[in-house]
């Protein structure tokens, strides 16, 4: 690994742990797109230019809005979906899909 890639990593493990995010990495598209309609059914706030997410879409993203807190979602087609945002919102949503939070990305 460069050094660059290691001032990346540690700055962006400082970001997370500066503002108490957690992530939620490889999750699969059925569990992802569920994830995105029961949150705005729950009353989260989706973007106003939103489009709908299939299984081909190479790459997605999207931020889920509900009082303070932002939850921004994002799909690839080699990664998986992923979610970042604050700590008390990602932890309970890692143990619905029964998966782990992480602190910073895993790479």
């Amino acid at each position: 690994m460069g050094i660059l890639s290691k001032l990346q990593r540690s700055w962006t493990e400082r970001k997370f742990k500066k503002h108490d995010w957690r992530i939620i990495q490889q999750i699969p598209f059925d569990a992802f797109e569920q994830l995105i309609v029961s949150h705005v059914d729950d009353g989260w706030e989706i973007e106003e230019d939103y489009l709908p997410l299939k299984e081909s879409t190479k790459k997605w993203e999207c931020e889920l809005k509900k009082g303070t807190s932002i939850l921004v979602c994002t799909w690839s087609s080699d990664k998986l979906g992923q979610v970042v945002g604050p700590e008390r919102v990602v932890t309970g949503l890692a143990s619905k899909l029964n998966l782990p939070a992480h602190t910073s990305p895993q790479y």
